[in-house]
């Protein structure tokens, strides 16, 4: 599956809503507990890796709306020790996917052009980026409450696939992903995907 196709499609608005339902959910379910254990995110916990998750999407969403964002809300560390669930996390994160599937499901947003961090960025991109988040920060949340993370296969292969075109030594040497973890070449493709972003299944 090329990640040009996916990203030049409808296809990942499609796959943005599955995978940000599948993670509203799990949010839904996490205790007291889950929200202070631990989260896959090194130094973060639960509870962090969900506000730097909503946080995110959120950021992503307003850059593709047109909106201009403070330079400091790129900030990784920032959003994770932002609030942006507050009492009730499931409704405060879905508040956010439903404004992240409105401005990509635009017609032409997803060919229109925005400026990104890493440059110029057409929309099919940040809804492509905003579905890799989804998906990886929704595993890491999900391990670190203990809950199962039930991922789209659909999902995973369309993720998988811009990751490998996107992420690389570059980015690595960014700061904005971790080294990949050595992998079975014979691995499941999400087992694959999380260990090409430093995450061991």
């Amino acid at each position: 599956m090329d990640a040009r196709t996916i990203a030049g499609s409808a296809d990942v608005v499609r796959l943005l809503r599955r995978s940000h339902d599948t993670t509203a959910e799990l949010i839904g379910r996490i205790t007291a507990d889950g929200w202070a254990a631990p989260s896959a995110c090194t130094g973060w916990t639960v509870r962090q890796a969900a506000d730097h998750l909503t946080g995110a999407l959120l950021l992503i969403a307003r850059i593709a709306a047109g909106e201009t964002v403070d330079p400091a809300e790129v900030d990784a560390q920032y959003q994770a020790d932002t609030d942006h669930l507050g009492a009730d996390p499931a409704t405060a994160f879905r508040a956010v996917t439903g404004r992240s599937l409105a401005v990509f499901g635009e017609p032409g947003a997803l060919d229109r052009e925005f400026p990104f961090i890493t440059g110029p960025a057409s929309g099919a991109t940040l809804a492509s980026v905003s579905l890799l988040e989804s998906l990886v920060h929704g595993w890491d949340i999900a391990r670190g409450a203990g809950l199962r993370y039930p991922a789209d296969d659909e999902v995973v292969a369309a993720a998988w696939a811009f990751a490998r075109d996107t992420v690389g030594d570059d980015r690595r040497r960014d700061g904005m992903f971790a080294a990949a973890v050595p992998v079975d070449p014979a691995a499941a493709p999400f087992t694959a995907l999380l260990a090409h972003l430093g995450r061991r299944a």
